[in-house]
């Protein structure tokens, strides 16, 4: 099953929007469906160092940039939760 995030969509023809837009997969709930893209972002400020590491060094780096990222989002995912419950309530 092939989509296009909706980011990306807007750049594509008009007759894709029907075809592969995340609106109309079955399942796919109400996502961006850009999460890679803001994945790679904060490693754009580390490639020019990491270009000059081992192979080794470099997925290393990487690794621990990834695995940072992830922590973050866990230990703030109760904050977000809690301000988006209460959003709600109001």
């Amino acid at each position: 099953m092939a989509a296009v995030g909706k980011f990306h969509l807007s750049a594509h023809k008009l007759p894709c929007f029907a075809r592969y837009s995340l609106n109309f997969i079955l399942g796919a709930g109400q996502v961006d469906g850009e999460i890679l893209e803001t994945l790679w972002a904060p490693f754009n400020k580390i490639s020019p160092t990491a270009r000059s590491m081992s192979q080794a060094h470099r997925q290393e780096i990487l690794d621990d940039h990834m695995r940072n990222s992830n922590w973050k989002k866990l230990v703030g995912i109760g904050k977000c939760l809690y301000i988006r419950h209460n959003d709600k309530l109001i």
